[in-house]
Protein backbone atom coordinates (compact mmCIF):
# COMPACT_ATOMS: atom_id res chain seq x y z
CA UNK A 1 0.00 0.00 0.00
CA UNK A 2 1.43 3.60 -1.31
CA UNK A 3 0.57 5.75 1.92
CA UNK A 4 1.15 8.94 -0.76
CA UNK A 5 -2.18 7.13 -2.71
CA UNK A 6 -4.54 7.91 0.71
CA UNK A 7 -6.99 10.81 0.60
CA UNK A 8 -5.75 11.65 4.07
CA UNK A 9 -1.80 11.52 3.62
CA UNK A 10 -2.57 14.34 0.57
CA UNK A 11 -4.73 16.78 2.42
CA UNK A 12 -2.20 16.67 5.97
CA UNK A 13 -0.32 19.21 4.51
CA UNK A 14 -3.39 21.37 3.70
CA UNK A 15 -4.88 20.45 7.03
CA UNK A 16 -1.81 21.00 8.68
CA UNK A 17 -1.33 24.30 6.97
CA UNK A 18 -4.63 25.73 8.55
CA UNK A 19 -3.82 24.35 11.98
CA UNK A 20 -0.49 26.09 11.78
CA UNK A 21 -2.03 29.81 10.61
CA UNK A 22 -5.10 29.51 13.15
CA UNK A 23 -3.13 28.75 16.03
CA UNK A 24 -0.53 31.65 15.01
CA UNK A 25 -3.05 34.13 15.01
CA UNK A 26 -3.37 33.94 18.47
CA UNK A 27 0.15 35.57 18.63
CA UNK A 28 -0.85 38.10 16.96
CA UNK A 29 -2.55 40.06 19.41
CA UNK A 30 0.62 40.43 21.57
CA UNK A 31 3.04 41.05 19.18
CA UNK A 32 3.22 44.99 19.36
CA UNK A 33 0.29 45.93 21.22
CA UNK A 34 -0.56 49.54 20.70
CA UNK A 35 -2.71 52.19 23.22
CA UNK A 36 -5.76 52.70 21.48
CA UNK A 37 -8.40 55.35 23.46
CA UNK A 38 -6.40 54.66 26.78
CA UNK A 39 -8.82 56.46 29.48
CA UNK A 40 -6.77 58.43 31.52
CA UNK A 41 -8.89 61.42 33.76
CA UNK A 42 -7.96 64.87 33.99
CA UNK A 43 -8.73 66.99 36.98
CA UNK A 44 -8.16 70.93 37.08
CA UNK A 45 -7.68 72.38 40.57
CA UNK A 46 -5.66 75.38 39.02
CA UNK A 47 -7.35 78.73 40.41
CA UNK A 48 -5.69 81.03 37.74
CA UNK A 49 -3.83 84.19 38.57
CA UNK A 50 -4.18 87.23 37.60
CA UNK A 51 -1.56 89.10 35.04
CA UNK A 52 -1.65 93.03 34.62
CA UNK A 53 -1.03 92.76 30.68
CA UNK A 54 -3.66 89.75 29.88
CA UNK A 55 -5.71 89.18 32.98
CA UNK A 56 -7.05 86.33 34.71
CA UNK A 57 -5.11 83.69 33.14
CA UNK A 58 -5.77 79.56 33.83
CA UNK A 59 -3.02 77.42 32.99
CA UNK A 60 -4.37 74.30 33.67
CA UNK A 61 -7.68 75.06 31.72
CA UNK A 62 -4.86 75.60 29.18
CA UNK A 63 -2.99 72.43 29.00
CA UNK A 64 -6.98 70.33 29.14
CA UNK A 65 -8.19 71.86 26.31
CA UNK A 66 -4.53 70.98 24.25
CA UNK A 67 -4.88 67.34 25.57
CA UNK A 68 -8.44 67.41 24.04
CA UNK A 69 -7.68 68.96 20.72
CA UNK A 70 -4.43 66.57 20.10
CA UNK A 71 -6.77 63.38 21.02
CA UNK A 72 -9.16 64.92 18.49
CA UNK A 73 -6.47 66.01 15.49
CA UNK A 74 -5.74 62.71 14.67
CA UNK A 75 -8.09 60.32 12.10
CA UNK A 76 -7.06 57.06 13.58
CA UNK A 77 -7.93 56.30 17.14
CA UNK A 78 -5.89 58.08 19.64
CA UNK A 79 -4.04 56.96 22.02
CA UNK A 80 -5.45 57.90 24.91
CA UNK A 81 -8.99 59.05 25.78
CA UNK A 82 -9.04 61.99 28.31
CA UNK A 83 -11.51 61.97 30.50
CA UNK A 84 -12.24 64.94 32.24
CA UNK A 85 -13.19 65.19 36.38
CA UNK A 86 -14.25 67.17 38.71
CA UNK A 87 -11.88 66.70 41.84
CA UNK A 88 -9.35 64.36 43.14
CA UNK A 89 -11.81 62.26 45.89
CA UNK A 90 -13.58 61.49 42.74
CA UNK A 91 -10.55 60.64 40.52
CA UNK A 92 -9.46 58.31 43.19
CA UNK A 93 -13.29 56.73 43.26
CA UNK A 94 -13.13 56.12 39.59
CA UNK A 95 -9.61 54.56 39.65
CA UNK A 96 -10.79 52.28 42.14
CA UNK A 97 -13.58 51.55 40.23
CA UNK A 98 -11.17 50.45 36.96
CA UNK A 99 -12.70 53.07 35.06
CA UNK A 100 -9.02 54.69 34.64
CA UNK A 101 -5.80 53.34 33.88
CA UNK A 102 -4.12 57.03 35.03
CA UNK A 103 -4.72 60.42 36.50
CA UNK A 104 -3.33 63.76 35.76
CA UNK A 105 -3.50 65.85 38.71
CA UNK A 106 -3.16 69.77 38.12
CA UNK A 107 -2.15 71.48 41.14
CA UNK A 108 -4.14 74.60 42.43
CA UNK A 109 -1.17 76.53 41.90
CA UNK A 110 0.03 75.63 38.86
CA UNK A 111 -0.58 79.36 36.96
CA UNK A 112 0.85 80.91 40.03
CA UNK A 113 4.12 78.89 39.47
CA UNK A 114 4.17 79.08 35.70
CA UNK A 115 3.75 83.18 36.28
CA UNK A 116 6.54 83.08 38.72
CA UNK A 117 8.96 81.25 36.03
CA UNK A 118 9.21 85.13 34.73
CA UNK A 119 10.67 86.49 37.88
CA UNK A 120 13.72 86.82 39.85
CA UNK A 121 12.12 84.00 42.18
CA UNK A 122 10.56 81.43 39.83
CA UNK A 123 9.34 78.20 41.19
CA UNK A 124 8.33 74.53 39.90
CA UNK A 125 4.60 73.19 39.75
CA UNK A 126 4.35 69.69 40.57
CA UNK A 127 1.63 67.67 38.93
CA UNK A 128 0.58 64.38 40.09
CA UNK A 129 0.27 61.21 37.84
CA UNK A 130 -2.06 58.38 39.21
CA UNK A 131 -1.14 55.50 38.28
CA UNK A 132 -3.59 52.46 38.33
CA UNK A 133 -1.28 49.14 38.36
CA UNK A 134 -3.80 46.76 40.02
CA UNK A 135 -6.08 47.45 36.43
CA UNK A 136 -3.81 46.09 33.81
CA UNK A 137 0.27 46.24 34.39
CA UNK A 138 0.99 46.57 30.85
CA UNK A 139 -1.36 49.44 30.09
CA UNK A 140 -0.52 51.33 33.38
CA UNK A 141 3.43 51.50 32.34
CA UNK A 142 2.44 52.47 29.13
CA UNK A 143 0.27 55.01 30.41
CA UNK A 144 2.83 56.53 32.51
CA UNK A 145 4.92 56.64 29.43
CA UNK A 146 2.27 58.49 27.84
CA UNK A 147 1.98 60.88 30.84
CA UNK A 148 5.43 61.52 31.29
CA UNK A 149 5.94 62.06 27.55
CA UNK A 150 3.41 65.07 27.86
CA UNK A 151 5.08 66.78 30.91
CA UNK A 152 8.48 66.39 29.05
CA UNK A 153 6.60 68.40 25.78
CA UNK A 154 5.34 70.56 27.93
CA UNK A 155 8.30 71.41 30.05
CA UNK A 156 10.01 72.17 26.37
CA UNK A 157 7.28 74.17 25.10
CA UNK A 158 7.86 76.37 28.47
CA UNK A 159 10.95 76.67 28.46
CA UNK A 160 11.83 77.63 25.03
CA UNK A 161 8.56 80.35 24.87
CA UNK A 162 10.71 81.99 28.56
CA UNK A 163 14.32 81.48 26.83
CA UNK A 164 13.26 83.17 23.80
CA UNK A 165 11.21 85.88 25.96
CA UNK A 166 13.92 86.73 28.19
CA UNK A 167 16.28 86.73 25.59
CA UNK A 168 14.24 89.71 23.50
CA UNK A 169 14.79 91.42 26.76
CA UNK A 170 18.61 91.09 27.32
CA UNK A 171 18.03 88.83 31.01
CA UNK A 172 20.83 86.98 32.28
CA UNK A 173 19.30 84.02 34.55
CA UNK A 174 20.51 83.15 37.63
CA UNK A 175 21.75 79.71 38.59
CA UNK A 176 18.56 79.46 40.60
CA UNK A 177 16.39 80.64 37.44
CA UNK A 178 18.47 78.16 34.97
CA UNK A 179 18.04 75.49 37.61
CA UNK A 180 14.01 76.03 37.56
CA UNK A 181 13.59 76.00 34.11
CA UNK A 182 15.21 73.28 33.16
CA UNK A 183 12.15 71.52 35.11
CA UNK A 184 9.19 73.97 35.89
CA UNK A 185 7.29 71.48 35.98
CA UNK A 186 8.00 68.64 38.15
CA UNK A 187 5.62 65.17 37.97
CA UNK A 188 5.78 62.98 41.21
CA UNK A 189 3.97 59.09 40.34
CA UNK A 190 1.69 57.38 43.00
CA UNK A 191 1.07 54.10 42.18
CA UNK A 192 -2.96 53.54 43.05
CA UNK A 193 -3.56 49.65 43.72
CA UNK A 194 -0.52 48.57 43.31
CA UNK A 195 0.11 45.03 42.01
CA UNK A 196 3.21 44.69 44.81
CA UNK A 197 5.85 41.79 44.50
CA UNK A 198 5.41 38.10 43.80
CA UNK A 199 2.19 38.50 41.67
CA UNK A 200 3.85 37.46 38.32
CA UNK A 201 4.06 41.40 37.38
CA UNK A 202 0.62 41.52 38.12
CA UNK A 203 -0.74 38.52 36.01
CA UNK A 204 -1.43 36.49 38.94
CA UNK A 205 -4.51 35.99 37.77
CA UNK A 206 -3.81 34.69 34.42
CA UNK A 207 -1.15 32.64 35.87
CA UNK A 208 -4.04 30.95 38.20
CA UNK A 209 -6.86 31.25 36.03
CA UNK A 210 -5.10 29.11 33.11
CA UNK A 211 -5.10 25.82 35.47
CA UNK A 212 -8.04 26.09 36.67
CA UNK A 213 -10.00 26.31 33.12
CA UNK A 214 -7.73 23.36 31.78
CA UNK A 215 -8.78 21.53 34.92
CA UNK A 216 -12.70 22.22 34.63
CA UNK A 217 -12.02 20.71 31.01
CA UNK A 218 -10.59 17.79 31.93
CA UNK A 219 -12.50 16.98 35.03
CA UNK A 220 -15.73 17.68 33.10
CA UNK A 221 -14.51 14.78 30.30
CA UNK A 222 -14.04 12.56 33.09
CA UNK A 223 -17.03 12.89 34.60
CA UNK A 224 -18.80 12.87 30.77
CA UNK A 225 -16.98 9.16 30.27
CA UNK A 226 -18.41 8.46 33.29
CA UNK A 227 -21.64 9.26 33.22
CA UNK A 228 -22.26 7.77 29.23
CA UNK A 229 -21.41 4.42 30.87
CA UNK A 230 -25.05 4.30 32.58
CA UNK A 231 -27.15 2.91 30.03
CA UNK A 232 -30.48 4.69 31.78
CA UNK A 233 -33.28 5.39 29.64
CA UNK A 234 -35.89 7.04 31.98
CA UNK A 235 -35.93 10.46 32.77
CA UNK A 236 -36.01 9.60 36.13
CA UNK A 237 -33.08 7.93 36.18
CA UNK A 238 -31.36 10.08 34.11
CA UNK A 239 -32.50 13.41 35.87
CA UNK A 240 -30.95 11.38 39.44
CA UNK A 241 -27.81 11.01 37.29
CA UNK A 242 -27.65 14.82 36.67
CA UNK A 243 -27.54 15.35 40.12
CA UNK A 244 -24.83 12.87 41.21
CA UNK A 245 -22.59 14.55 38.37
CA UNK A 246 -23.37 17.74 39.99
CA UNK A 247 -22.77 16.75 43.64
CA UNK A 248 -19.23 15.59 41.79
CA UNK A 249 -18.96 18.82 39.98
CA UNK A 250 -19.13 20.90 43.66
CA UNK A 251 -16.29 18.49 45.01
CA UNK A 252 -14.43 19.00 42.07
CA UNK A 253 -14.75 22.48 42.35
CA UNK A 254 -13.63 22.43 46.06
CA UNK A 255 -10.57 20.53 45.25
CA UNK A 256 -9.06 22.67 42.24
CA UNK A 257 -10.26 25.95 43.70
CA UNK A 258 -8.21 25.31 47.02
CA UNK A 259 -5.73 23.04 45.49
CA UNK A 260 -4.38 25.83 43.06
CA UNK A 261 -4.45 28.21 45.54
CA UNK A 262 -2.37 26.12 48.22
CA UNK A 263 0.42 25.74 45.16
CA UNK A 264 0.13 29.38 44.32
CA UNK A 265 0.99 30.02 47.67
CA UNK A 266 3.75 26.93 47.99
CA UNK A 267 5.15 28.55 44.65
CA UNK A 268 5.04 31.86 46.54
CA UNK A 269 2.71 33.58 45.01
CA UNK A 270 1.83 36.88 46.95
CA UNK A 271 -2.37 36.03 48.05
CA UNK A 272 -4.11 38.94 49.47
CA UNK A 273 -6.33 36.53 51.40
CA UNK A 274 -6.64 32.65 50.73
CA UNK A 275 -10.16 31.74 51.48
CA UNK A 276 -11.48 34.30 49.25
CA UNK A 277 -9.04 33.69 46.21
CA UNK A 278 -9.76 29.58 46.57
CA UNK A 279 -13.63 30.45 47.44
CA UNK A 280 -13.69 32.44 44.02
CA UNK A 281 -11.76 29.77 42.12
CA UNK A 282 -14.11 27.24 43.62
CA UNK A 283 -17.13 29.28 42.18
CA UNK A 284 -15.05 29.69 38.36
CA UNK A 285 -14.31 26.21 38.63
CA UNK A 286 -17.62 24.83 38.81
CA UNK A 287 -19.40 27.35 36.25
CA UNK A 288 -16.30 26.66 33.72
CA UNK A 289 -17.51 22.47 34.30
CA UNK A 290 -21.08 23.02 34.07
CA UNK A 291 -20.48 24.71 30.84
CA UNK A 292 -18.73 21.96 29.64
CA UNK A 293 -20.61 19.23 31.07
CA UNK A 294 -23.67 21.35 29.17
CA UNK A 295 -22.59 21.79 25.86
CA UNK A 296 -21.17 18.33 26.31
CA UNK A 297 -24.59 16.77 26.79
CA UNK A 298 -26.01 18.20 23.87
CA UNK A 299 -23.76 17.53 20.92
CA UNK A 300 -21.30 15.16 22.91
CA UNK A 301 -17.53 14.85 22.42
CA UNK A 302 -17.38 17.52 19.38
CA UNK A 303 -17.69 20.49 22.73
CA UNK A 304 -13.98 19.60 24.26
CA UNK A 305 -12.53 20.91 20.72
CA UNK A 306 -14.56 23.41 20.84
CA UNK A 307 -13.45 24.73 24.29
CA UNK A 308 -9.45 23.73 23.38
CA UNK A 309 -9.96 26.42 20.93
CA UNK A 310 -11.45 29.29 23.38
CA UNK A 311 -8.33 27.81 25.35
CA UNK A 312 -5.85 28.18 22.69
CA UNK A 313 -7.43 31.71 21.66
CA UNK A 314 -7.96 33.21 24.95
CA UNK A 315 -5.16 32.21 27.03
CA UNK A 316 -2.29 34.79 25.54
CA UNK A 317 -4.91 37.46 25.42
CA UNK A 318 -6.94 37.49 28.82
CA UNK A 319 -3.82 39.03 30.36
CA UNK A 320 -3.78 42.02 28.21
CA UNK A 321 -5.72 45.43 28.40
CA UNK A 322 -8.44 45.67 25.66
CA UNK A 323 -7.53 49.09 24.63
CA UNK A 324 -4.59 47.17 23.45
CA UNK A 325 -5.81 44.62 21.49
CA UNK A 326 -6.70 43.96 17.91
CA UNK A 327 -10.49 45.62 17.39
CA UNK A 328 -11.35 41.97 15.67
CA UNK A 329 -9.68 40.21 18.82
CA UNK A 330 -11.49 42.59 21.63
CA UNK A 331 -14.69 42.90 20.10
CA UNK A 332 -14.93 38.85 18.82
CA UNK A 333 -12.69 37.44 21.34
CA UNK A 334 -12.20 39.19 24.49
CA UNK A 335 -15.53 40.41 25.07
CA UNK A 336 -17.11 37.06 25.89
CA UNK A 337 -13.95 34.19 26.51
CA UNK A 338 -15.00 32.99 30.02
CA UNK A 339 -11.17 33.03 31.08
CA UNK A 340 -11.43 36.86 30.93
CA UNK A 341 -14.28 37.00 33.56
CA UNK A 342 -12.52 34.46 35.53
CA UNK A 343 -9.08 36.58 35.37
CA UNK A 344 -10.70 39.95 35.84
CA UNK A 345 -12.96 38.67 39.12
CA UNK A 346 -8.97 37.31 40.68
CA UNK A 347 -8.05 40.67 40.05
CA UNK A 348 -10.38 42.48 41.71
CA UNK A 349 -9.57 40.51 44.54
CA UNK A 350 -6.09 40.70 44.11
CA UNK A 351 -5.54 44.35 43.90
CA UNK A 352 -8.59 46.19 45.07
CA UNK A 353 -9.64 44.64 48.19
CA UNK A 354 -12.93 43.55 46.92
CA UNK A 355 -13.12 40.13 48.31
CA UNK A 356 -15.96 37.53 47.59
CA UNK A 357 -18.81 40.07 46.10
CA UNK A 358 -21.19 40.73 43.52
CA UNK A 359 -19.28 42.43 41.40
CA UNK A 360 -19.66 42.03 37.60
CA UNK A 361 -17.29 39.40 37.13
CA UNK A 362 -19.07 37.49 39.86
CA UNK A 363 -22.03 38.28 38.30
CA UNK A 364 -21.26 37.12 34.69
CA UNK A 365 -19.78 33.78 36.49
CA UNK A 366 -22.47 32.55 37.81
CA UNK A 367 -24.78 33.85 35.06
CA UNK A 368 -22.86 31.01 33.21
CA UNK A 369 -23.66 28.59 35.58
CA UNK A 370 -27.02 29.09 35.62
CA UNK A 371 -27.86 28.80 32.25
CA UNK A 372 -25.74 26.07 31.83
CA UNK A 373 -27.43 24.77 34.67
CA UNK A 374 -30.89 24.74 32.86
CA UNK A 375 -28.80 23.14 29.44
CA UNK A 376 -27.55 20.79 31.45
CA UNK A 377 -30.86 19.51 33.56
CA UNK A 378 -32.85 19.77 30.30
CA UNK A 379 -30.60 17.23 28.25
CA UNK A 380 -32.64 14.53 30.58
CA UNK A 381 -35.39 15.45 28.33
CA UNK A 382 -33.15 14.12 24.58
CA UNK A 383 -34.60 10.81 23.80
CA UNK A 384 -33.78 7.50 24.50
CA UNK A 385 -32.62 6.64 20.44
CA UNK A 386 -30.07 9.73 21.19
CA UNK A 387 -28.94 8.81 24.71
CA UNK A 388 -28.01 4.85 22.97
CA UNK A 389 -26.25 6.27 20.00
CA UNK A 390 -24.12 8.37 22.33
CA UNK A 391 -23.50 6.25 24.49
CA UNK A 392 -22.40 3.45 21.65
CA UNK A 393 -20.33 6.09 19.73
CA UNK A 394 -17.98 6.42 22.93
CA UNK A 395 -18.21 2.66 23.64
CA UNK A 396 -16.45 1.98 19.88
Amino acid sequence: MNLFKQKQALLAPLIVLVIAVIFSLTLASTVNPTPKNLPIAIVNLDQGVTIPSKGNVNMGAMMVSKVNELGKSTSDEPAIKWIRVSSEEKVRNGLHDRKYYAALVIPKDLSIKQASLKTANPSSATIQLLINQGMNSNASTMANQLLAHLIENINLNTRTEIFNELDKKGVTLSAKQASILANPIISTVENVNPIGTHASGGNAPVVLITPLWMSSLIGAVIVFFAKKKSLLSKAANRFKIIIEQLVLAIILAFVAGFGITLMANWIGINLPNFVDTALFLTIAYFCFHILISAVMSWIGLGGVGIFALIFFFSGSIIGMAPELLPNFTRDWIYSWVPMRFGADGLRGIFYFGEGISMSHSMKVLLWIGAVSLILLLSSTLKSKKEIKEHTVSIQH
